[in-house]
């Protein structure tokens, strides 16, 4: 028996106002809820609606697995697919039936990409949606040049306390120092980066931390790393420390990479390390620990990765281990944040005079907090 679609109150009070928009004349919103807060079983009860009335839906993502998942979620709860069309933004105009009353576009913090704009173009007219838990882009391009109006969702902080989210606790142990001399188009230049993670005292490390911190957990973490041999070679590593460690990445075959994904699902794995395919919609939540190896000046990349590890389970706190001064760059994933279609988003906490977010250090471990 398949079960019965139920939305949690956060969610039913944004599908309550979506129409409400639309009477007004808004055709394109913005949904921004934080990862893990369900947004895909969100617009699976939209799409249902919309599918009741008779009109066509697209549900469009930008990566397979993503695809895999928005199928298997929509499936789960028995939703006919008969107008509904799940696919790919590169493909979406050439293959799916033409002419759709709502376009749905998950994380839409890529908008302005080309492939979406061709979309856009297409179908001027057509009723959008967008869904994202950051708002924002790296260069600053306000998301407001195609959005009419931000819809908020619940925060972080309510869904940890509300028990949707996992509680965590931030571990920094700082294997290399970076500054903005080295960036490029406003992010760090990840060869550059990874010629100063590769070092054999940085592996070292890494490794003791993750002893460390694993212990009282299942164990799985999740690594993201600066290049594709930067994550092979940190693979490596974990496996000659007596872990089962896993790499893949864009270039893995498909059916491989589903197998990888799987293992570590069934904890034959404990250890996937990538550049950056498991940061959107990877949803695993026997994933303990989130390892960050990667410098980015990108908050919506930093959220993305810290999110995959705050899956909540019985008894469960979420370790996040930083050891490249992310969340001096960002502060905490729970963090009360303004967001905004129109200017940068902004945040409440105490910033030091050189820009970054004032911390609290456990003096007997590598907890920090915030100030």
């Amino acid at each position: 028996m398949q079960p019965k679609l139920t939305l949690r109150p956060y969610q039913n009070e944004i599908v309550q106002r979506m129409p409400v928009e639309w009477r007004r004349g808004n055709k394109r919103l913005l949904i921004c809820s934080p990862c893990g807060s369900g947004k895909t079983t969100v617009f699976a009860e939209v799409a249902r609606r919309v599918q009741e009335n008779g009109k066509r839906v697209w549900f469009l993502v930008h990566r397979r697995e993503l695809l895999d998942q928005t199928k298997d979620t929509f499936k789960r709860f028995g939703i006919p697919m008969d107008t509904i069309h799940i696919g790919m933004f590169s493909t979406a105009i050439k293959r799916l039936p033409p002419n759709p009353d709502l376009i749905v576009h998950d994380e839409c913090h890529r908008t302005l990409a080309r492939t979406w704009l061709n979309v856009i173009n297409q179908y001027p007219d057509t009723h959008m949606v967008g869904l994202t838990a950051t708002p924002c882009r790296l260069d600053g391009k306000p998301l407001g040049a195609v959005y009419d109006v931000l819809i908020e969702g619940a925060t972080t902080q309510s869904l940890i306390d509300q028990g949707y989210l996992a509680p965590y606790r931030m571990v920094v142990a700082d294997v290399a120092q970076f500054d903005d001399s080295g960036t490029v188009a406003g992010e760090y230049d990840m060869g550059q980066a990874s010629r100063l993670l590769t070092e054999r005292a940085v592996y070292g490390a890494v490794i003791d931390t993750y002893r460390e911190y694993s212990v009282g957990t299942t164990g799985r973490a999740i690594y993201f790393c600066t290049t594709i041999e930067h994550s092979k070679q940190t693979a490596d590593e974990f496996c000659c420390a007596g872990y089962r460690a896993e790499h893949f990445d864009g270039t893995t075959p498909a059916k491989l990479r589903r197998a990888i994904i799987d293992r570590f699902r069934r904890g034959e794995t404990q250890i996937l390390t990538n550049v950056n395919l498991v940061s959107e919609g990877f949803d695993v939540p026997d994933c303990d620990i989130v390892g960050m190896l990667r410098p980015t000046q990108s908050l919506t990349v930093y959220i993305q990765q810290t999110g995959r590890a705050l899956r909540p389970q019985e008894g469960k706190v979420a370790t996040l281990i930083d050891h490249v001064g992310n969340h001096l760059r960002h502060g905490f994933p729970s963090d009360p944040r303004e967001w905004s279609l129109t200017e940068q988003v902004r945040s409440g906490r105490v910033v030091t005079e050189d820009g970054l977010y004032a911390v609290r250090r456990c003096q007997n471990c590598y907890a920090v907090y915030p100030a």
